[in-house]
C-alpha cells in the first residue's frame, strides 16, 4: 500500500473513473491519504462523482509518472462520515481547508474496499497486488 501511496503523492493529478448509467465518467483527483491501513481519498457531495459512486460503487483510478510508468487501481468505494476520517484528511492535506470544514455537511470521504492496483512500465511486465 506504501508503495501505491508514494507513487500517487509523487504523481498528484490522478483520474478517478466512475460510471453515470452506461456512460463512463473521469475526471482529475488529487487528495490522498493513508488511514487506517486504507487509502482514502475526498469529494464532495454536491458534486456528481458522489453521486455516481452511490449508485454504483466500483472507481477506477489512474495516473502516470513522467518516467513512462502509471498504476491502475480498482476498488468499490466505501464512505466513511466518521469525525475522525475527515480530521485525518484535513490534515493530510491541508489546501483542503480553504474548501471544507468538519460541519460543512458536503465534506466527504472515502477508501477503497477489494482494492488491487496494477503498476506498468514500457520498460517491464505489469506488477499487480491487491491491497
Amino acid at each position: 500500500m506504501n508503495e501505491v501511496l508514494e507513487f500517487l503523492l509523487n504523481n498528484p493529478t490522478f483520474y478517478i473513473a466512475t460510471m453515470d448509467g452506461d456512460q463512463p465518467r473521469v475526471r482529475p483527483f488529487g487528495a490522498v491519504m493513508k488511514y487506517n491501513d486504507k487509502l482514502y481519498f475526498t469529494t464532495n457531495n454536491t458534486k456528481s462523482v458522489f453521486e455516481q459512486l452511490v449508485a454504483n460503487a466500483k472507481v477506477e483510478i489512474s495516473t502516470t509518472s513522467s518516467k513512462g510508468e502509471w498504476i491502475r487501481l480498482t476498488g468499490k468505494a466505501v464512505f466513511d462520515s466518521s469525525t475522525e476520517a475527515k480530521s485525518a484528511m484535513l490534515e493530510s492535506v491541508p489546501s483542503l481547508k480553504k474548501m471544507y470544514s468538519l460541519d460543512d455537511n458536503i465534506f466527504e470521504v472515502f477508501y477503497l474496499e477489494d482494492a488491487v492496483v496494477t503498476f506498468n512500465s514500457f520498460s517491464s511486465g505489469p506488477k499487480t497486488i491487491r491491497l
